[in-house]
């Protein structure tokens, strides 16, 4: 493995250590671990990656669940700052209080982008309470079968981006609630589903600069 690293001058193991870290930001979370076997300097280097991507099926593994995988990977990474997480899951697969555990170590390592993506087949996931609640998320995503129930008191003053993508809302309040507690947003992408909860799509945020509305139920 290590012969095809190997590039005119050298191999890519003499690269800068800050560049070698944004190359391995490129790759999904399993094939940075997997770099740890190619020399005694690489055992750790995966484990200063500032960026995370489980995307769900290639985290699969006969001796631990998806949740226990995701769950340790966190826990072992030692970057300053975890500059951005994407999450894929399957709902049933995790239970509501692992997602809520990946959560709270991802705002305890002040995460600066979160991807949330739910596959489902059963029904819409609720994220527990805690997600509205961060000092240092600047950019959220949530994708897909979200059930989005919001309470009164939310605290996303960092957040600059929230894109909500088919998911669904309890009723117009929730909305209301989750734009609210995002007191510095410039840019908002919604991508308008199957509304059935919600009778008014009101959006007042006085800092916004950038708004995207794809709506499915316009029948143009």
């Amino acid at each position: 493995m290590k012969r095809c690293l190997r590039n005119g001058s050298g191999v890519i193991s003499d690269l800068p250590e800050a560049l070698l870290l944004q190359i391995l930001s490129l790759l999904p979370v399993k094939d940075v671990v997997s770099t740890s076997v190619l020399s005694k300097p690489w055992r750790s280097l995966w484990k200063l990656v500032p960026k995370l991507n489980f995307g769900y099926e290639n985290n699969q593994s006969e001796h631990e669940t998806y949740s226990e995988i995701v769950c340790r990977l966190l826990l072992s990474n030692k970057a300053p700052v975890l500059e951005s997480l994407h999450l894929d899951f399957k709902a049933g697969k995790c239970r509501a209080v692992d997602v809520g555990m990946w959560i709270g170590i991802a705002y305890a390592r002040n995460v600066r982008d979160l991807v949330l993506h739910v596959i489902s087949e059963k029904g819409y996931f609720t994220f527990p309470t805690s997600l509205y609640n961060c000092e240092t998320l600047e950019s959220l995503t949530l994708m897909s079968w979200v059930f989005v129930d919001v309470p009164s008191k939310v605290c996303l003053k960092s957040l600059r981006t929230l894109r909500l993508e088919n998911v669904e809302y309890k009723d117009d309040e929730t909305f209301l609630n989750l734009l609210s507690g995002c007191s510095n947003l410039e840019n908002l992408v919604v991508s308008r589903g199957d509304l059935r909860n919600v009778e008014t799509f009101t959006i007042a945020v006085p800092s916004l600069q950038r708004l995207t509305i794809n709506d499915y139920n316009d029948e143009q």
